[in-house]
């Protein structure tokens, strides 16, 4: 006979049910086997499953919600585009670090390309933009004069600037800009004017080739400390870097160097030295 469970309601005279125990019975006589009184029925306890089934439920939502970030996140394109900071030495944390720069020399930057007497510092543009030019070596000593004269850098990071510079094949400045004072961003009208120097056709042709690499050089006037100003500078590099990225969508290799504090381009007015220089530099195949 299945067992029946009951409970037994003489609580005069049974110890059952003054304990209000539940009394399990196999026979077919449905009695206390304490007292001998008929006892009360009770219905057998079922556990309910409406946790258990919200607690499933619950679970294969969360399972569904972290699939679908896993297989967002694995099939989000990858930027192509490379930015590596020269960064200055009191900043240890980049990975692919190249070399920062040097407080600027005297040198006249709208200088004509063929003045080789007034200063070997001279960085002249090629107007033309020609990466063979004839003045090529005249803008790298230029260029690596500047990275020479930058007084935070290690031996190593300016080792590592000038091999870029050093094993270019050609080089051209592409696009110069100003900033306002003690400012590193740039409002939309500046970054309407970088957006239209690289779009001038013979810069757009030269940066169709994915090989060629961007000095950014950033500046700042002499005005302030020196690690205020190596901070400007650099602040300013990085804010052009990611216009030619995001704005100009360029996807070249970018190099951000802070050139500090000068007064390299205008030894009385210090807004002409508030600018970011970029320059195209092709390497040696």
């Amino acid at each position: 006979m299945a067992q029946r469970f009951g409970r037994c309601t003489n609580y005069s005279g049974c110890k059952l049910a003054y304990r209000n125990e539940k009394i399990a019975v196999v026979t077919k006589d449905f009695r206390c086997p304490e007292c001998g009184s008929p006892l009360e029925a009770i219905a057998p306890q079922q556990k309910s499953s409406y946790t258990l089934i919200i607690g499933i439920f619950v679970a294969a939502v969360l399972s569904l919600a972290i699939g679908a970030i896993l297989w967002t996140l694995r099939t989000t394109p990858r930027r192509h585009a490379t930015i590596v900071e020269l960064i200055p030495t009191p900043t240890p944390s980049q990975t692919t670090r190249v070399t920062p720069e040097p407080s600027p020399p005297e040198i006249p930057m709208a200088a004509p390309t063929s003045t080789p007497a007034a200063s070997p510092e001279i960085v002249s543009t090629p107007e033309n933009l020609d990466l063979t030019g004839a003045d090529l070596e005249e803008v790298k000593r230029g260029i690596l004069k500047r990275i020479e004269l930058q007084p935070t850098a290690t031996r190593a990071q300016k080792d590592r600037a000038y091999a870029v510079v050093q094993s270019a094949k050609g080089m051209g400045r592409i696009v110069i800009i100003s900033f306002a004072t003690a400012i590193t961003d740039l409002p939309s009208q500046e970054i309407g004017s970088v957006q239209a120097q690289v779009a001038q056709p013979r810069v757009k042709k030269l940066l169709e080739d994915p090989t060629l690499l961007l000095i950014i050089l950033g500046y700042a006037d002499k005005q302030g400390n020196d690690q205020r100003n190596i901070d400007l500078s650099f602040g300013r590099a990085r804010t052009v870097a990611e216009i030619l990225r995001s704005k100009c969508e360029i996807l070249n290799a970018m190099y951000p160097i802070p050139m500090g504090g000068t007064d390299l381009f205008d030894q009385r007015d210090f807004s002409k030295n508030r600018i970011v220089e970029v320059w195209v530099v092709k390497p040696k195949t």
